[in-house]
């Protein structure tokens, strides 16, 4: 892979040893998938930096980039509690004690505190604009809705990335690499849970590939759903939808197979996954809730009371909440909680519940895994816990 005369200097330790660590890194990457060349990027975003995903091996690896500093604006991921009420979601001192020392990292080499999964509320990244990013949800919102470049980072690739300014230029960084392989059709109107059982759904039956939908609508928080689902069940980074991704129209060829997805396939897909009809707590805001979300939720809520014996977890950023505090302070009025920096996925929040009602494929995937899950819409999950007040 051709280097510049500058990342050759990072490549021989002139920029200190994190940066000769972080062009290693990408350049393996670039050997590994045959890039020719490197690609400046706008910004990056870093995942997996909760200590419930590090421990203490990943804390060890990151303080070897201690000496370096980023040189683009860097996002960081949630974390493994809400830093205003950490003890809400573990009583392990040593659990909080690395969660500080792994942010205080990140402080030092400048990535700032963002902690969130929807780095895009904070900065939207322009059609075409090349990006790293790690968070597999925002990976296919920035590609699938925005138009911008980032192929499948994982944290550390992202973190190579944030110290150098450079990203490996093969994958979703070139015009070939984003072409649609399989064309997705649905023999009725799909509405807004719809789009997280069919990302989850679809996820799971083609694996990988970039799918080319027909039929969806340009909701926005619909389609960061679909994407979230998508890029856990599968390793699928990018989607298009007709109308709506700003490349749609040279994505597609008349070769593809199409696969038609009717609603009761959905409906047997997601009955499926139900352990129990029962849950203790109610968990939203995989990825991070919207504006908009908190505001839909503030609506049903209003005059309602969380039941006795049942929880309402909400999880948004720090940015949003701020915004949307008229809404927040209606929510908090019927006894549910709003968390930020962290969310039900890497968080041990979920340790605490038997059964866990969700909404979000990506949650469901994740989660599912160790707890018996309640996967339904909002509503039929709001109407489960709480009563007329």
């Amino acid at each position: 892979m051709f280097l510049n005369k500058e990342e050759e200097l990072m490549l021989q330790g002139e920029y200190g040893s994190g940066a000769k660590i972080a062009m290693e890194i990408i350049l393996k990457l670039g050997d590994y998938y045959n890039a020719e060349n490197t690609i400046e990027i706008k910004n990056v975003q870093i995942s997996g930096i909760s200590y419930k995903n590090l421990g203490e091996y990943g804390l060890d690896l990151l303080k070897k980039f201690s000496d370096s500093k980023v040189r683009v604006p860097s996002f960081l991921n949630p974390i493994g509690f809400d830093l205003d009420f950490p003890t809400f979601f573990t009583d392990d001192n040593n659990f909080i004690k690395g969660q500080m020392e792994i942010l205080n990292i990140f402080r030092s080499i400048g990535a700032q505190q963002t902690l969130t999964c929807t780095p895009y509320y904070i900065i939207e990244p322009k059609f075409g604009d090349h990006i790293a990013w790690a968070e597999s949800s925002a990976i296919v919102y920035a590609n699938s809705v925005l138009g911008a470049r980032t192929n499948r980072e994982s944290g550390i690739s992202a973190l190579a990335s944030a110290i150098t300014g450079r990203a490996a230029n093969y994958g979703l960084h070139l015009n070939e690499g984003r072409k649609a392989t399989i064309k997705i059709n649905f023999d009725f109107k799909p509405e807004y849970f719809d789009y997280a059982v069919t990302g989850l759904y679809l996820g799971s039956k083609i694996k990988n590939g970039i799918p080319y939908f027909q039929g969806l609508e340009n909701n926005k928080d619909a389609l960061k759903s679909l994407g979230a689902a998508l890029n856990s069940s599968g390793s699928i980074p990018m989607f298009h939808a007709e109308g709506i991704t700003p490349e749609y129209f040279s994505a597609i060829s008349d070769s593809l197979e199409i696969i038609t997805l009717s609603r009761t396939e959905l409906e047997d897909f997601r009955k499926s996954l139900i352990y129990s009809v029962d849950p203790d707590v109610v968990m939203l805001g995989c990825p991070h809730l919207s504006k908009e979300e908190i505001k839909n939720i503030a609506i049903f809520l209003k005059n309602k009371k969380i039941k006795h014996g049942k929880e309402l977890l909400l999880f948004t950023s720090r940015k949003i909440k701020d915004e949307a505090l008229d809404y927040i302070n209606e929510i908090k009025h019927s006894g549910a909680r709003v968390f930020t920096d962290t969310c039900m996925v890497v968080s041990p929040v979920q340790e605490k519940y038997s059964v866990i009602g969700l909404n979000s494929g990506k949650a469901t995937y994740y989660v599912g895994r160790d707890k018996k899950i309640f996967f339904a819409d909002i509503k039929t999950l709001l109407e489960m816990v709480t009563d007329e007040n």
